[in-house]
């Protein structure tokens, strides 16, 4: 006969006799199920007796031993397997719900992030935006472009590429205030809304962003002589503007700075 420990949530909640039933597997209840089996037994056996007892005095009915056995014990055997039965399904229900509540999360966590990056994608942020919009939430839109990507990528390889786009979403995760969005919106492109309640100089952000992807990069791929920089534009946000109206206003921005910096 072979005996094999459940497992559930981590914790040993059972055993499995798969000699018996066919191989069905027979599991303990948990200690939950136990404890609230028995305050309902001894409840509904407290009641019962009781009233059995009160009515039987009312009536002047005098019982024999048997019979206040019987009315002693009867009351725990039906009790006890229907609180059982009851309880240990109600444990599975909400084993089964916490379930499908983590996986619906993690599912809305994978669809609302950048599989790269782990940023938010270009829809969650948008969602993300328009809510703040809707609460007329002031601050800075920025949109971010990875410099010579392509150069990159054709002379290191697409993993050096991979690395070049870590190496920013790190700097700006680092350099950003807790309280921005952040997205990578394309193959080389970010974005981010930096509320203005964060007091921060904005410019000065973007230097230190500049600066830290560099180092990142630099460190994470030593043997590459070509360094990393970043294109970023950033205007302030308007009441009620769309996420499509300040993209199109700092992606003007970003591509003048873009043409700057190709003359250097």
């Amino acid at each position: 006969m072979q005996y094999r420990l459940i497992a559930r949530n981590g914790r040993k909640q059972g055993v499995s006799i798969s000699d018996w039933f066919g191989g069905a597997v027979l599991r303990l209840p948990s200690p939950l199920v136990l404890r609230k089996t028995a305050a309902v037994s001894c409840t509904a056996a407290a009641i019962s007796i009781s009233v059995s007892t009160g009515i039987r005095y009312l009536l002047d009915v005098h019982s024999d031993t048997i019979t206040i056995i019987v009315r002693l014990i009867l009351p725990f055997v039906i009790a006890i397997p229907l609180a059982l039965v009851w309880f240990t399904r109600l444990e599975s229900l909400q084993n089964a719900y916490r379930h499908l509540v983590r996986h619906s999360n993690e599912l809305a966590r994978t669809a609302s992030s950048d599989p790269l990056t782990g940023l938010l994608n270009r829809r969650a942020f948008i969602e993300q935006f328009d809510g703040a919009m809707q609460l007329n939430v002031r601050g800075w839109f920025l949109i971010a472009d990875v410099d010579f990507l392509k150069k990159i990528n054709d002379a290191f390889g697409h993993p050096a590429g991979d690395d070049a786009i870590l190496a920013v979403s790190k700097a700006m995760q680092s350099q950003l205030p807790a309280e921005a969005l952040i997205a990578r919106i394309g193959g080389d492109e970010f974005c981010a809304f930096v509320p203005k309640e964060s007091n921060q100089d904005i410019k000065a952000i973007i230097h230190q962003i500049n600066g830290e992807a560099a180092e990142v990069f630099a460190s994470t791929r030593a043997g590459i002589s070509q360094s990393l920089s970043i294109s970023i534009g950033f205007l302030p946000v308007k009441p009620h503007q769309t996420f499509a109206e300040i993209m199109s206003l700092t992606d003007e921005r970003l591509y003048r700075k873009k043409r700057e910096r190709s003359k250097e």
